[in-house]
């Protein structure tokens, strides 16, 4: 099995590192990870200007673009085969609901869906999360029961961890893509006679039954199945 594995949270976040240990058990992984962190940037191409990359290693490269960037530079440019599988993460932050469409961890998982068994995305649901000592073991859960059973229907994947203990989590659920309130209002600030906004924070998780939102607050592991197309059928029928 050639696993390709990438993130938005750098080529140094200790979530790459662990889960590339666990799927070092079931392939050959090569790591191609942005030289930063470089969250938000959804599915973004640097297609103005070229994109250096530097070998850290052997099969460990750092890009200095975008996680879509370093899945099309691997799977395009660095080998010679598509990989088998692409996995993207372990993101420190929760990608739930609409946070798929600026999640850059969901962006190169998004660029490797050309790979024969799909792709992966995996997060945990904060960004300075209480539980890490049992990473691996939680990962190895979760890696074990996707090639056993997933595999097969090839998938973009959305995974997201609740931050508990291993021990508190009671299992995997199979969700819908839940969805958030608005985004809280932009703030505004002043740096002399220039104007700067900060982006508002998300919105409210809405919990509705079998969503992501709904399994994570429940305690349990959330995957759920993407697909890239985003046609409204039911308004596409009425138009029609």
């Amino acid at each position: 099995m050639n696993i390709l594995l990438s993130n938005d949270d750098g080529y140094k976040s200790l979530g790459l590192m662990t889960l590339q240990a666990v799927l070092q058990k079931y392939g050959n992984v090569l790591t191609v990870a942005p030289h930063k962190d470089i969250s938000a940037s959804s599915s973004s191409l640097s297609v103005h200007n070229p994109v250096r990359i530097d070998k850290i290693s052997k099969n460990y490269y750092k890009v200095y673009g975008s996680p879509a960037d370093c899945v099309h530079i691997a799977t395009r440019g660095i080998l010679k085969k598509y990989p088998d599988i692409v996995f993207s993460g372990v993101n420190l932050g929760s990608n739930l609901g609409d946070d798929v469409i600026y999640s850059g961890t969901l962006g190169a998982a998004i660029e490797g869906r050309h790979s024969r068994y799909g792709s992966v995305a995996i997060s945990i649901t904060s960004k300075e999360p209480k539980y890490l000592k049992d990473l691996d073991n939680k990962l190895a859960n979760i890696i074990d029961y996707i090639f056993k059973n997933l595999l097969k229907y090839k998938s973009i994947l959305n995974i997201n961890i609740p931050d508990l203990p291993m021990n508190k989590i009671k299992g995997i659920k199979i969700t819908k893509q839940g969805r958030r309130e608005i985004s809280k209002r932009a703030i505004p600030i002043l740096k002399g006679e220039k104007s700067f906004y900060n982006i508002g924070k998300v919105g409210k998780g809405l919990i509705s039954s079998g969503c992501d939102f709904d399994a994570v607050s429940k305690g349990f592991v959330s995957i759920t199945p993407l697909m890239i197309d985003m046609t409204d059928n039911d308004t596409y029928k009425k138009i029609k």
